[in-house]
């Protein structure tokens, strides 16, 4: 069976481990996994896993242009396993060079994370990001939903996409993290939206997170783990304990990203 891992993030050795544990400190879950890209290969490795999109997050805009270096060589280091998406911040200086500069790197689009960036998804910084974006053919792969936090919010999404419907979007965790329910209420059937299953299913019971998958539209879905969060064992056999038809686990776990990557490089 093909496996695509839509949701990777990787980081550099020498700080993979603090990088990791501060997201676990963030979401108040224990990380399973270092965030280093050797574990990430051995883990998928064991899991069967034959492609990832890696990526990371420019917590300032200060950051981007080590971070988009660092995933590019990561990309080139494994051709064959890696697809790379880069980061930015809406406050960047020079947004639309950066945005060049990762298109001249090879990396397929952007990831953003507005709770860990503090920016707002429907503020004008992040629409005229998000328009920058949509001018260069660049999906986003975004966090979506925290009850905890207004940054990103489905209702803000929904919002940003209204303003950019050239945009491509994927939105992270059944298109919104604790807030489920209303995610697909606010995204799903909108033309622009996909969604990933990652960091979903461990709180979701396998019936209700069908239901949502279906709310989207099979078609729409993408199979991700979420590292170093979860080991990709651990969501495989979550998603795999989901009640959809054997075409349905094929789409959701290689065909549709093989469809979407491929519609955004043509």
């Amino acid at each position: 069976m093909t496996i695509i891992d839509t949701h990777a993030h990787i980081y550099p050795d020498k700080i993979a481990l603090k990088a990791a544990k501060s997201i676990g400190d963030f979401y108040e879950i224990e990380m399973h996994l270092d965030g280093t890209v050797g574990a990430l290969l051995k883990a998928g490795d064991e899991a069967g896993i034959s492609r990832f999109l890696v990526h990371s997050v420019a917590v300032t805009w200060e950051r981007a242009h080590s971070i988009n270096d660092f995933i590019a060589q990561a990309v080139q280091q494994h051709p064959e396993r890696f697809i790379g998406f880069g980061s930015i911040h809406p406050e960047h200086p020079e947004m639309e060079k950066e945005l060049d500069r990762m298109l001249s790197l090879g990396l397929k689009g952007v990831k953003l994370h507005p709770d860990f960036q503090h920016f707002l998804l429907d503020d004008k910084r992040a629409i005229d990001l998000f328009k920058a974006m949509a001018e260069r053919g660049l999906p986003l792969l975004v966090h979506t939903g925290d009850k905890r936090y207004q940054y990103s919010q489905p209702e803000r999404m929904a919002r940003a996409l209204d303003r950019v419907p050239d945009l491509k979007a994927i939105c992270a965790h059944l298109g919104g993290w604790s807030v489920w329910d209303e995610a697909w209420r606010l995204l799903a059937g909108r033309d622009n939206v996909y969604v990933d299953c990652c960091s979903s299913l461990y709180a979701i019971d396998p019936e209700t997170a069908a239901e949502v998958i279906h709310h989207y539209g099979a078609d729409r879905v993408f199979f991700g783990t979420d590292y170093p969060m979860w080991t990709p064992k651990e969501e495989i056999a979550r998603f795999m304990a989901l009640p959809l038809t054997a075409e349905e686990q094929e789409m959701i776990l290689h065909k549709n990203f093989e469809r979407f990557i491929g519609e955004c490089t043509r």
